[in-house]
């Protein structure tokens, strides 16, 4: 008796240890699938799809200057991952941005504006409030799908980190002007507002990343200009080494309205083609606006690191 119940107790024991590491091991598994899937853990388990894998790239690089579509908004069956329910999808004990308040701004969104507005305070140039953004040349997704579920992704990262995150829309609609989505990031002191795109070209072979910042405008921008370019060569080199993509550099802009309606410094993120039917492909995919989302995150810290 005493023999059969060491080897009860053995088994008991053995079982036990098993159990337990194969809970320990499901539960890494679903939360790290939910931040991938951009979905709670408890619903990530029916998800469970292959591990990603990055696409190559093609061979061609970029040529010329790519030229931002004015393309509405595509008709397209949307299959958008709800986004987690707190920053707690993310584990990490890092809290490196902890006091630091960050405005997302997910370009364009599904209605269109042909109204315009002056680029800057005073000015008598305009530009179209919202002529819509590009969209997938393969997918036929719009660019203000990817860019919402980049910035929910990012938002979950930072919050983790210890930022406080004001996102400019959590939907796909944004009522209001084009200043109206700068004004946002004014409005919440913002340390750093950060504005995600992409990019389309008439070349679909154009591909890689760009990081956008303000020219230096007297009255406008010049106060923010040192920081916005500091943070938009951060994020420019996160975006290249994390994405392994072409770096078609960091570009000073004039005529923008969210960055000459600013006064936070402010950076626009071109993360990719969506004119480009590899890049389109990957952009639509939830693990690698991840991945974006990541590199985003990490070039954000960098400048931070820094100041």
């Amino acid at each position: 008796m005493a023999l059969a119940a060491l080897v009860i107790l053995a088994v008991a024991a053995v079982t036990g240890f098993v159990v337990v590491k194969q809970g320990l091991g499901s539960g890494a598994d679903n939360s790290e699938q939910a931040v991938r899937e951009n979905v709670p853990a408890e619903d990530s388990a029916a998800l469970q799809p292959a591990a990603f894998q990055s696409v190559p790239l093609p061979g061609e690089s970029a040529s010329g200057s790519g030229v931002i579509g004015a393309i509405g908004p595509v008709a397209a069956v949307r299959i958008t991952p709800r986004p987690p329910t707190s920053a707690a999808a993310v584990s990490t004990n890092d809290k490196r941005l902890a006091g630091r308040v960050i405005c997302i701004d997910p370009g364009h969104a599904v209605n269109t504006n042909s109204g315009s507005e002056p680029i800057g305070p005073g000015s008598s140039e305009t530009k179209t409030t919202e002529p819509g953004g590009t969209s997938g040349v393969i997918s036929g997704v719009p660019e203000y799908v990817v860019t919402l579920a980049i910035a929910k992704q990012l938002k979950v990262l930072l919050e983790a980190e210890g930022a406080k995150v004001v996102m400019v829309r959590e939907g796909d609609y944004f009522e209001g002007l084009a200043r109206d989505r700068t004004l946002i990031a004014n409005q919440a002191g913002a340390d750093l507002y950060v504005r995600i795109h992409c990019d389309g070209s008439t070349n679909q072979s154009a591909n890689g990343a760009s990081t956008l910042y303000p020219a230096s405008i007297p009255g406008w921008t010049d106060d923010i200009v040192v920081e916005s370019t500091r943070a938009a060569r951060s994020i420019q080199a996160a975006l290249v080494n994390g994405l392994g993509v072409p770096d078609l550099g960091v570009v000073e802009r004039s005529d923008m309205l969210g960055f000459n309606w600013s006064d936070v410094p402010a950076i626009l993120a071109e993360v990719g083609f969506m004119t480009n039917p590899d890049e389109d492909r990957r952009l639509t995919s939830p693990e690698y606006q991840l991945r974006v989302a990541q590199a985003l995150d990490a070039g954000i810290a960098d400048y931070f690191s820094a100041s």
